[in-house]
């Protein structure tokens, strides 16, 4: 056996019953999955129960340490070569693993596969779905510390986009962070080893209101923007692994104050952001830089080029796609997609 799967998970038991019927649809076989259940009060063995024709390993934690932290946990466990990482209210279609395995196997010094995603957004009331962007995977060559990352821009590294050579994800230290762990996994093993790519839809990226991404709000101490800063700071262990030139990080820590100060300005709640955004400046030592530095990010801005690449595919069968999205939430005789 040479993949794993891994699914970190706190509560969300529909969206693993749906996750693991996705799994359930693969064309590779020989795969296992290990649950990692992050102190769920919901009762999730019993969804695990009824895949009895998945190899599935359960573990129920009763410390809650957030997504990637419990991600990990499952990488201490793995024993595969390779890994695939899959969030619980994701759908991998069904010639994923297959695809991503293969295109590793094929380029054996490939630290990790990306994968192009599909955006939808559920309809319960209709049984339908809205489909989004398609986000294609974009392939970084091997950087040097001279060169700029400009990673930033860029979308398809979304974890369940990605399947990872164990190893070389272990030998890095794995997941780091609290809410961007993917972009500095992404752009940490890119730095280092050659990235390939399957160019076509290999999961479908659900948005709902319990997102990780959704729930980050300035209430709650703003967790991207620190996570932003921290990556970036002396402060970060794993600082060298990024690979980026110090000018890079310390653009990236100017965008950061300036995409949160522009929030701030636009909201209702005015006085009340400003403030928090002055504790996370003042608090990363960030408030006089931002402003001296200012005229030299707005310039370097300027001169920046957009790097994500959205929308349908002119050669991509959208309706299929959204047949079997379908056919996963709704219950329905799940279809091929075959061509």
């Amino acid at each position: 056996m040479e993949l794993t799967v891994i699914i970190p998970i706190y509560n969300r038991a529909r969206m693993l019953a749906q996750a693991l019927e996705s799994l359930r649809w693969q064309t590779y076989k020989d795969f296992v999955v290990i649950v990692c259940d992050d102190a769920s009060t919901e009762n999730l063995k019993e969804v695990v129960d009824k895949f009895t024709d998945l190899k599935i390993e359960y573990y129920h934690y009763e410390n809650n340490v957030g997504q990637y932290r419990n991600f990990m946990r499952g990488l201490k466990l793995c024993q595969t070569t390779f890994i695939k990482y899959l969030d619980s209210d994701d759908l991998l279609f069904p010639e994923a693993l297959e695809k991503q395995i293969k295109t590793l196997q094929e380029e054996p010094s490939a630290a990790l596969c990306l994968g192009g995603i599909l955006e939808f957004e559920e309809i319960p009331e209709q049984n339908q779905v809205n489909l989004f962007d398609y986000c294609e995977p974009y392939v970084p060559k091997l950087r040097t510390k001279r060169q700029w990352a400009r990673l930033e821009d860029y979308r398809c590294f979304n974890p369940s986009a990605c399947m990872y050579r164990t190893e070389l994800l272990s030998g890095i230290g794995g997941f780091n962070t609290i809410v961007i762990g993917d972009w500095d996994i992404f752009v940490s093993l890119s730095s280092k080893y050659p990235v390939t790519a399957v160019n076509e839809p290999i999961f479908a990226y659900r948005f709902h209101a319990d997102q990780i991404t959704k729930t980050d709000n300035w209430a709650s101490g703003n967790t991207v923007a620190r996570d932003v800063l921290w990556l970036t700071s002396n402060a970060n262990p794993y600082q060298e692994r990024l690979g980026i030139p110090l000018s890079q990080q310390f653009f990236l820590r100017l965008e950061q104050c300036w995409s949160t100060l522009r929030t701030a300005l636009s909201s209702n709640q005015k006085l009340f952001l400003l403030k928090k955004w002055l504790e996370i400046v003042i608090s990363n030592k960030m408030l006089w830089p931002f402003i001296f530095a200012f005229p030299w990010f707005v310039t370097v801005k300027a001169l920046r080029k957009p790097k994500v690449q959205t929308g349908a595919s002119n050669n991509l069968n959208i309706e299929k796609y959204k047949n079997y999205i379908c056919s996963i939430l709704f219950n329905e005789k799940s279809i091929s997609l075959s061509n």
